[in-house]
């Protein structure tokens, strides 16, 4: 009989850690597995395989406590082998009930998608209080060293790095552009800083030689990126184009990925990219872009938060020998983070 396994998430819609959820699904219920995915929010866009348990909506139709009744009838009447735990998990309170009340007797792996580990941890200064929110039977899973790094170094714990992965559409379709662009994808919030991704564009060359930006994603910042593109008289050259299951068709399709974050954890989108041979710039915040890109190789490490080199940068992306170059690296590039390795080491963790 296949073993029962519960992935436990937030959404199945918009951020890299939901997407990293239903890429998992697919790859281990493909591998034999009983897969359930469990979301915390009743929102779904990505394809995935398994049961889904859609507690979000569930839960409207019910008081706290008779929700909270519900869930744990489901994991009594479920009981998994293993719980994959992709939650943002930073309020103590409700990870205390939780762990204390629902999940106590399982195997539960904590997975760690930012280098913010309060996210994950709640009173993680505190490390005594911070622990009692888990499981006896747990392990961790970070998603980068540097991640992993500061687990060990604020919590003295020990957690095991397992990468993302892209899962690529087969086949893409024609999308309704015909001029060249660059291209940012992410939740349109503070922490992505598209605001400053728009200065720099505007103070680059691009857009004197027609190269436009094309933003991905839905947030609280829309309006206040929108003000901003008009402010500056963008409208022709940047659009938000919201959230798309298709955006690889346009991200295979952009002269570059920019991504210009305060912080992340191994942003899904940059694997994407450089796995659909589409260059990447990106600062060199503290988690993530230093493990995935290759100085001039599929990519461009830019200075953390250094806008005058950012766009000192995006300048260079018209320059067409420089650029061919960079493309013709990118093409002969040896993608480190293979789908069948990756999913390896997530089968160990279920075997174990």
């Amino acid at each position: 009989m296949s073993k029962k396994v519960c992935l436990l998430g937030d959404s199945l819609a918009s951020g890299g850690a939901e997407k990293m959820i239903a890429n998992l699904s697919k790859s281990i219920a493909r591998k034999g597995y009983d897969v359930t995915i469990v979301i915390m929010q009743d929102d779904v866009a990505y394809d995935y395989e398994g049961r889904l348990y859609n507690f979000g909506q569930i839960k409207a139709n019910y008081t706290l406590f008779s929700g909270f009744m519900a869930l744990k009838n489901f994991f009594k009447t479920e009981n998994f082998d293993i719980i994959f735990d992709h939650r943002i998990r930073n309020i103590w309170l409700k990870e205390f009930i939780l762990s204390k009340f629902i999940f106590s007797n399982f195997k539960v792996v904590y997975c760690v998608h930012h280098f913010e580990i309060w996210m994950y941890f709640p009173q993680f200064s505190i490390p005594f209080l911070s622990k009692l929110t888990l499981v006896k039977n747990r392990e961790f899973v970070s998603v980068s060293i540097v991640i992993s790094q500061q687990i060990q170094s604020k919590l003295k714990l020990d957690s095991k790095v397992i990468y993302n992965y892209p899962e690529l559409p087969k086949s893409f379709t024609e999308i309704d552009v015909d001029f060249e662009y660059i291209i940012a994808i992410g939740r349109l919030e503070v922490i992505k800083q598209f605001d400053i991704l728009i200065d720099c564009y505007n103070a680059s060359v691009l857009k004197e030689n027609d190269i436009k930006l094309l933003i991905f994603g839905d947030g609280s910042k829309h309006d206040e990126l929108q003000e901003q593109i008009s402010r500056l008289e963008l409208c022709s050259h940047i659009y938000l184009k919201g959230f798309a299951t298709n955006v690889s068709d346009y991200l295979v399709n952009a002269k570059g990925l920019v991504m210009t974050s305060k912080s992340e954890g191994f942003p899904m989108v940059l694997i994407e990219a450089i796995s659909l041979k589409t260059p990447v710039v990106s600062f060199n915040f503290a988690s993530g872009p230093s493990e995935i890109i290759s100085q001039n190789n599929n990519g461009i490490l830019v200075k953390n938060q250094d806008k005058l080199e950012m766009i000192t940068v995006l300048n260079k992306l018209v320059d067409n020998d420089f650029y061919s170059d960079l493309k013709k690296r990118l093409n002969n590039y040896d993608f480190p983070f293979k789908k069948e390795n990756i999913i390896q080491q997530w089968i160990d963790i279920i075997e174990k």
